[in-house]
């Protein structure tokens, strides 16, 4: 429940308004790409998560304002047995898994 992009090494390959097929490629870009960073810009609630070898996604909430207290993502710990949540107004949750 946000915009996002997705680009590779800086060129863009699809965001939430594009073709379903360009989801599609650029989400099995990504599959299997290895996270080597997630960084939040509190300001914006903007996140950026960084792929080897060179694959970004980035999300951003939406304008409207009554969108703001969806996720726009969510990050599972099956170790921690928790998943965390960044919400579109920048509150943050972390909570347990259920079995």
């Amino acid at each position: 429940m946000c915009n996002w992009t997705i680009s590779s090494n800086g060129t863009w390959l699809a965001d939430n308004e594009a073709s379903s097929e360009a989801i599609n490629e650029a989400s099995q870009y990504l599959d299997g790409q290895i996270l080597l960073s997630v960084e939040v810009l509190p300001k914006d609630v903007k996140t950026v998560f960084r792929f080897d070898p060179g694959g970004e996604l980035a999300t951003w909430p939406y304008l409207d304002e009554g969108n703001r207290y969806e996720e726009q993502w969510l990050l599972y710990d099956y170790e921690a047995k928790k998943v965390r949540t960044l919400r579109g107004d920048g509150t943050w949750l972390c909570e347990p898994l259920d079995d």
